[in-house]
């Protein structure tokens, strides 16, 4: 089969691997489309290698059930499937409860595992979800990024019976449109983002958003009293200061965003709002409140309305332009999708 490859900083290349073969428990799936997240950039452009050359990459995977392993309840070839790309002990507090993702022996599929720039990949069954057969595989593939706003936005209580007023969004990369998308099929009364370009100002306002700001004006937020901002851009960005201004007394910033430097924050604003900050990570999986299960249905329900997130779609054959359209602020790039 083909794989997308880490190369070393800024390269990325195809290699010819085996077949993978499933073992107990586990399911080999045929990939249909694998999205290319914010986090493969960083991981390719980093001056200091955070994976091994020769790693396969990619995990925002959806395919198809290709064979089963020894063991293997409850699924059937062919069955359209997404996949939870987490690898965790299953014994530990945290993933007894549901909270694999603070597991400390946390792996990701397309990080320390094989992932999913490739004709097929192995994982354990029970990290599968099923998908409609009438929900595209692309679509089907933005399950991932869907989780972590479903996860983000329940950690920040925005997922009980009264969600909060009013909802600012800072950033509208793929997570921030999905924080976008997630909140208004909750219901929410009043949602806004930030928004740094013209196509991402259209699709917040294509999937529901009340009003977009744009972030290069450096518009005042003093005022805007938002119940609950979500921060999605991370990085170094100057994000935080601004949260704090925007945030009404009592509120809840909740920081979805992957920092890579240190932050600015006003603790004396912060203070004086007894401003909560709440910190989250890719998604759970508690009985019932299935993070996955709730992106899946969202997609679904939403039928065409979130595919104009998918703005790129590139055979796996062409995954050095693929990263190329992704890391280019011109191309008006918000999802890239690789396709086999």
């Amino acid at each position: 089969m083909r794989a997308g490859v880490y190369r070393g900083p800024g390269k990325v290349g195809l290699v010819e691997r085996p077949l993978p073969e499933p073992g107990p428990g586990e399911v080999r799936l045929r990939i249909g489309a694998c999205g290319l997240c914010g986090t493969d950039l960083h991981m390719v452009h980093s001056p200091s290698p955070i994976i091994e050359p020769g790693s396969t990459m990619g995990h925002e995977m959806a395919g198809i059930v290709d064979d089963l392993g020894p063991g293997v309840r409850g699924f059937a070839a062919g069955e359209s499937v997404v996949v939870e790309p987490l690898a965790s002990c299953g014994d530990c507090e945290p993933c007894r409860d549901g909270r694999d993702s603070i597991c400390r022996k946390l792996q990701l599929y397309g990080l320390r595992r094989p992932g999913g720039f490739a004709d097929a990949v192995v994982v354990p069954a029970h990290r599968l979800y099923r998908a409609p057969r009438s929900l595209p595989a692309p679509s089907a593939s933005l399950a991932e990024p869907f989780a972590v706003a479903v996860h983000g936005l329940r950690l920040a209580d925005a997922g009980s019976v009264t969600p909060p007023a009013r909802l600012l969004v800072l950033g509208a990369g793929t997570i921030g449109l999905a924080v976008v998308a997630v909140a208004r099929a909750w219901g929410f009364g009043y949602v806004a983002t930030t928004a740094r370009y013209p196509h991402q100002a259209r699709l917040a306002k294509q999937l529901g958003a009340h009003d977009v700001i744009d972030a290069g004006a450096g518009e005042d937020l003093s005022g805007f009293d938002a119940d609950l901002v979500v921060e999605t851009v991370g990085g170094l960005a100057d994000t935080m200061s601004p949260a704090g201004i925007a945030l009404a007394p009592g509120g809840t910033i909740c920081i979805l965003g992957v920092f890579t430097g240190l932050l600015t924050l006003d603790p004396l604003m912060l203070l004086g709002k007894e401003a909560r900050l709440q910190w989250s990570n890719c998604y759970a999986r508690r009985p019932g409140q299935e993070d996955f299960a709730e992106a899946v249905r969202i997609l679904a329900g939403a039928g065409d309305g979130c595919a104009g997130l998918l703005t790129h779609q590139v055979p796996l054959d062409e995954i050095e332009r693929a990263f190329e359209i992704a890391g280019d602020k011109r191309s008006g790039a918000v999802k890239v999708t690789v396709i086999p």
